[in-house]
């Protein structure tokens, strides 16, 4: 939430300049302009997601990895954290191949 109120303040800052060209047309006053993206750099650059890794492909059934690779099995979770059964109330478990030092999730 906090975030989100930052970001908008930011946001609002940079175009309150933008605003006051508008009610003004005969003003033109391009240093308004460069100043406010100087002072919002930061803050747009502090909120920006950092980059995600692609997830490997998820599969239901076990899958033969290529050489090197690994075949990881996990169960899977329902957002309680408890196993997700399936009909014969076994935890149904989910594969993927990856990297044997590290797990891919």
């Amino acid at each position: 939430m906090l975030k989100k109120t930052l970001c908008a303040l930011a946001l609002a800052a940079l175009a309150l300049p933008l605003t006051a060209e508008a009610q003004d047309p005969n003003r033109v006053n391009p240093v308004d302009n460069r100043l406010s993206s100087f002072f919002a750099s930061p803050f747009l650059a502090a909120f920006d997601p950092a980059p995600q890794r692609p997830r490997p492909p998820i599969y239901s059934y076990p899958i033969e990895p290529p050489p090197g690779m690994c075949r990881w099995e996990r169960q899977i979770l329902d957002r309680h954290g408890r196993p997700v059964l399936d009909p014969n109330g076994r935890p149904m478990r989910e594969y993927t191949i990856g990297p044997c030092w590290r797990p891919p999730y």
